[in-house]
């Protein structure tokens, strides 16, 4: 599990705002600045995306969940 400082750190690594990453992971901007902030955390299936995304060290890339 993904601490608030560990998103933000990947959505900073991944060169992503706030709202491309609430695109990527088709949620409302507001839910990833809760996830940043500590308020709410992801649920279950955006933390498996949020960890295979730390996994695989991508940046400045399209992403695709299948």
């Amino acid at each position: 599990m993904l601490t608030p400082e560990e998103i933000t750190d990947l959505r900073e690594y991944t060169e992503m705002t706030q709202i491309q990453m609430a695109q990527l992971f088709r949620v409302r901007p507001s839910e990833v600045i809760a996830w940043e902030n500590g308020t709410r955390e992801p649920e279950t299936e955006q933390m498996e995306k949020l960890e295979r995304l730390l996994a695989s060290q991508a940046k400045k890339e399209r992403f695709k969940f299948y």
